[in-house]
């Protein structure tokens, strides 16, 4: 609720909603879009395919979801999260694995992508990330379904 709170109070505009983790408090088929970036490594395995189902469930016909996530298979990233005190229980999920838990929460077609090749000392060569996107290396991955 803490969370809430401060987000509130910084962005007065926008509305925030609390979720018990299980039910989004939405109609089925209200939302064109979902984005979860860099959430489902908090989440415990056992629950990710029921929430990518419910989050399913809000989307309008057509609507799109869109997953970021943590590339376990980059070192770099996963010393990054392993050296973090606010990932300290994170489990990693690989690019494969999530796909399928798409699959099974019922989306058929996905499209994914790996990311972020290059540091900040390397941005030089960041118009290169576009052609690498089949290379299971980079930092993050995306997973992107339509309902």
């Amino acid at each position: 609720m803490r969370s809430l709170e401060i987000g509130r109070s910084r962005f007065e505009a926008s509305h925030w909603v609390c979720f018990d983790g299980h039910r989004l408090p939405f109609a089925a088929d209200g939302f064109d879009w979902a984005i979860a970036a860099c959430v489902f490594h908090h989440i415990g395995p056992a629950e990710h395919v029921a929430l990518l189902a419910e989050i399913r469930r809000v989307l309008k016909p057509g609507g799109g979801l869109m997953v970021y996530e943590h590339n376990p298979w980059n070192p770099l990233t996963t010393r990054a999260v392993n050296t973090c005190p606010f990932d300290v229980n994170a489990q990693l999920i690989s690019l494969p694995e999530m796909r399928r838990r798409f699959g099974q929460a019922g989306f058929e077609r996905t499209d994914c992508r790996y990311r972020v090749f290059f540091p900040h000392r390397l941005a030089r060569l960041r118009a290169l990330e576009a052609r690498l996107g089949w290379l299971p290396l980079g930092a993050q991955y995306y997973v992107f379904a339509r309902k």
